[in-house]
């Protein structure tokens, strides 16, 4: 019997009645906020205005600093709330029958409108005294470099909305979070956070304390580094008492250090990895993970002194943790875990206590010992808490961890210049800084070397590579339609016998353990062999766990090559059911063991997958099997030239604000500008 899947969701752009409604709440949102800005620009009160006024007397910040980046913290909780809601959606449901069906998408599409509007917010709140370093609009207004961070991030993520519905039209579905408009809201989502700092920064360069309440802050800083250095000599020298008086630096110090320690948020990339279904080479992984922590937890180091790092990983693990909080009410989703990385900051704080310089040798070098031995002690963090099919095989760790640390030296020559602008733009008082060699020396281009380098190792490894080539099958009896997928002659395509355990294929509720045995030779540099089943929640009845999705070990049985499912798998219904092989170091294949017919799909893969029992079946290049709605069609040029468009607008706006850091940085020995507001 052949089980297909009747009036599937709609696997190409929205319909136009939502295209409209989300252009109809754009619009009920921007148009107040325009006139909010035409009315603040010409020094008339307003609502926002005032509300800023309150919240500069209660923090300290300058108007156009504090309001604009709570809103902005706030908008990318709601998007982080909304995307690890949507994301476990589409992992246990499948396609959604629109953008404005699934409710997690109403979360991520205001937490972009609002993080946008908070950089125009903080554009039109730009008055009075201003940073040394701005950037004029008109002849009459200038705004900060902070808030052409967030109004960049704001309009490449808020430029993704569109984009992905044409994206979808043009090719189909890519099911992936790395897919190229998901990309454009992720990562303006994510790179939004980088005004934070900046602002801040540029908050305090006009030499405004924080407000008195917040002295505390400095006291638990002071307190802490005064109690270590009883106890540590290197942190007695690094911060002596001397430098530890002023109780209104250091709160301002650590509030910074904090916020440095939020701009790790780019691991929302890794969120894949995170709920169990990686789509991407593990490396990939380690290249994100070590680049990511060094450049943050170095950046704390250098800019706060003794347990910076832990400081900023502190900020992280409160952020994961708080992700994971407020995706609790919400019934019945996979939740996503995340890795530890305890061991990449006390790797660089015991770096920062046996050697005195700071230069960028220094960032470069501690960061690569984070890379490797404190990213090594995450394989037991995957195994105790991470989704299955973490951690990588043991044999693989070499390479996972070379990779890794060549990533996070790179990430540690970024944070040494990141520390480096971020102290030069806030101006603190040098008395009351840690005693940092070596922080002076030039370093242009150390930071951008440092991306370059994760740039070319992500270039490198995280493409998914196949192995060999299949040919696509469709053969139809009537209404009822097969997909097979045969291997080209003479491309290497590995092949795997399966069989099951249980008599019961073609049966709804079909639950049988799968086992399948290929040439052992090719499978020897196995990062994971692993089986996974998905999308089947609307089919689950309580016999299969995970709620509609299911990724589970293929263990050895003890034969040569052969390896069985350590669970029954579902072999029935909108079930789809994949053998995965993930070879180092990129290839990334997988048997079709059960994919039910897809009317909505173009091409021959729409048909209904069955493998039968004691055949051999093709390990098919995995991104054709996890992004089935892709348009088979689509002329390579015009993948092409799209791709290129999207990395070239995200290689331009990584570019915009490096150079924005770098200019505001520059500018420490130019008086600080005034800009009065119009005469009413």
């Amino acid at each position: 019997m052949l089980l297909a899947v009747e009036q599937a969701p709609p696997a190409g752009g929205a319909a136009l009645d939502q295209v409209f409604i989300a252009f109809g709440a754009f619009a009920a949102i921007y148009v107040p906020l325009g006139i909010f800005l035409l009315r603040e620009r010409d020094g008339k009160s307003t609502f926002i205005g005032r509300l800023a006024d309150r919240v500069s007397a209660i923090d300290g910040l300058p108007r156009w600093a504090g309001l604009p980046s709570y809103l902005a913290v706030l908008s990318l909780i709601s998007c982080g709330f909304g995307v690890y809601w949507d994301v476990p959606i589409h992992m246990q449901n499948g396609r959604d029958e629109g953008p404005l069906a699934n409710p997690s998408h109403f979360p991520i599409m205001f937490g972009i409108f609002f993080f946008l509007a908070a950089g125009v917010i903080s554009a039109a709140l730009a008055k009075d005294p201003l940073p040394r370093r701005t950037v004029r609009l008109t002849p009459k207004w200038r705004v900060p470099m902070g808030t052409l961070v967030l109004l960049g991030a704001g309009m490449i993520a808020a430029a993704g909305f569109p984009a992905d519905d044409v994206w979808h039209r043009l090719f189909g579905q890519d099911v992936t979070e790395w897919g190229p408009t998901h990309v454009m809201m992720i990562g303006g989502a994510v790179t939004c956070i980088l005004a934070v700092p900046l602002l801040y920064a540029e908050g305090a360069q006009l030499g405004r304390p924080p407000a008195q309440r917040w002295t505390w802050f400095g006291g638990l800083a002071t307190g802490g580094l005064g109690l270590f250095g009883k106890i540590l000599p290197p942190v007695r020298r690094e911060a002596p008492a001397s430098v530890l008086a002023d109780r209104s630096a250091w709160a301002t110090r650590l509030y910074i250090t904090v916020v440095i320690g939020i701009c790790i948020i780019p691991v929302a990339f890794l969120m894949e990895f995170d709920l169990g279904v990686p789509q991407f080479p593990a490396a990939t992984m380690f290249i994100i993970s070590g680049f990511l922590t060094s450049w943050i937890f170095t950046a704390g180091r250098l800019f706060f002194g003794p347990g910076g790092a832990l400081v900023t990983w502190l900020a992280y693990t409160g952020l994961r943790v708080l992700i994971f909080a407020i995706t609790l009410p919400v019934p019945d989703i996979h939740r996503a875990h995340w890795l530890l990385f305890l061991g990449p900051a006390l790797c660089i704080e015991l770096v920062a206590l046996l050697v005195r310089n700071r230069g960028p040798v220094f960032a470069a070098g501690a960061a690569l010992l984070g890379g490797t031995v404190g990213l090594a002690t995450e394989w037991w963090w995957m195994d105790f808490f991470m989704p299955y099919p973490l951690p990588p095989d043991t044999q693989q760790m070499p390479l996972m961890l070379g990779v890794g640390g060549l990533a996070a030296a790179g990430g540690g020559l970024l944070g040494w210049s990141f520390a480096r602008h971020i102290e030069r733009i806030a101006d603190l008082p040098e008395a009351s800084a840690p005693v940092r060699d070596g922080m002076a020396v030039a370093g242009r281009w150390v930071g951008t070397a440092g991306t370059l380098v994760f740039l070319v190792l992500m270039g490198i490894f995280a493409p998914p590579a196949s192995a060999g080539e299949v040919e696509v099958v469709k053969d139809c009896a009537g209404d009822e339609c097969r997909t097979t997928y045969e291997p080209v002659e003479g491309t290497d395509v590995i092949m795997g016998h399966v069989t099951y355990n249980d008599d019961c294929l073609g049966a709804d509720g079909c639950m049988t353990r799968v086992t399948v045995r290929t040439d052992d030779d090719r499978v020897e540099d196995a990062v994971w062999i692993s089986a996974l089943a998905y999308q089947g929640r609307h089919r689950t009845d309580g016999k299969v766990p995970g709620d509609g999705m299911l990724s589970v070990a293929m263990d050895p049985t003890g034969n040569a090559g052969e390896y069985r499912s350590a669970e029954p798998l579902p072999i029935y219904g909108n079930w789809k059911v994949l053998i995965r092989l993930h070879l180092a170091p990129t290839t990334m294949v997988s048997i079709p063991v059960h994919m039910p017919a897809d009317t909505a799909i173009d091409g021959p893969a729409s048909g209904l997958v069955q493998v039968d029992d004691g055949t051999d079946a093709a390990f098919v290049h995995e991104p054709f099997m996890l992004q089935r709605e892709r348009k088979p069609d689509v002329p390579v040029w015009l993948w092409t030239t799209m791709y290129g468009v999207v990395i070239a607008s995200w290689l331009v706006l990584l570019a915009f604000y490096g150079w924005l850091y770098a200019a505001a940085a520059g500018a420490s020995a130019v008086p600080a500008k005034e800009e009065s507001a119009p005469a009413t």
